[in-house]
């Protein structure tokens, strides 16, 4: 049947002759794979707009219980046009749909996953500076939706909220995200990884504000590589064959 829905281009690989496969996150069906027939040759009717991170209007013909479907038409439904400005604001970018063609499945649409993923891009374009504040902020909301959000309301232990403790460090369990206070430790400290007080704020406050917010804040080069590997490490315990992301190795190696 012929369908029209939205998408956020992940990734594409070549195909035969002209033609290329791409991966779509969708709207309405979640991660697909289409063919574009013609895509590398002189009468490309896409454009370009089958570059990875591009938000996208596209209709294709979709085979029940198929695992590749045909596109037929696709334009830029977006214009995300600082992507490809500086190599922070790029890799940010390539790092948020690296993620999502990571962890989610073939034809499991989440429109909330969906409605992130586009904010995050639209907020990476716009951000001035601390690009990867905005990742950072994705992979905790991200986490919230996929079932494993991290709960650090609150100390796990005596039950303190954030606001009103004043710790050095504490320390967060990847088994179910919980944490707990410095002063609630004691003999606690292999159950869990240890996080700094700033960390640990800044942690909090990308997942409870929006994702437009989280270029505004501040952080050492020393707390935001901490924070990825959090993160990371985090994503590895909950989702079955998570790898370091490439996009992000590729920036910090440029740097």
């Amino acid at each position: 049947m012929i369908v029209e829905t939205e998408g956020v281009i992940l990734h594409g690989m070549n195909y035969r002759d002209t033609s290329k496969i791409v991966t779509v996150y969708t709207k309405k069906f979640g991660k697909i794979k289409v063919v574009a027939k013609g895509v590398r040759s002189q009468k490309n009717k896409f454009g370009s707009s089958l570059e990875p991170m591009t938000i996208a209007s596209i209709v294709l013909y979709k085979k029940e219980h198929k695992d590749l479907h045909l596109l037929s038409k696709s334009e830029i439904a977006v214009v995300l046009n600082r992507l490809q400005e500086n190599q922070e604001r790029m890799y940010c970018g390539l790092a948020v749909v690296e993620l999502v063609s990571m962890v989610m499945h073939d034809e499991d649409g989440n429109g909330k996953v969906y409605e992130l993923l586009t904010e995050s891009l639209t907020a990476v374009n716009a951000a001035e500076k601390n690009h990867v504040n905005v990742l950072l902020s994705f992979m905790m909301k991200l986490f919230g939706e996929l079932g494993f959000g991290m709960n650090l309301q609150k100390c796990s232990v005596c039950q303190k909220s954030i606001d009103e403790l004043d710790v050095t460090h504490a320390f967060l369990r990847l088994s179910d995200g919980t944490m707990t206070c410095s002063d609630c430790t004691g003999d606690l400290q292999t159950n869990g990884t240890k996080v700094s007080g700033g960390m640990l704020k800044s942690l909090y406050y990308l997942q409870e504000n929006e994702i437009k917010q989280a270029s505004s804040l501040a952080l050492s080069s020393n707390v935001k590589n901490d924070l990825i590997a959090t993160l990371e490490s985090y994503l590895r315990y909950h989702s079955e064959g998570s790898r370091t992301l490439k996009s992000l190795s590729l920036l910090y190696s440029t740097q």
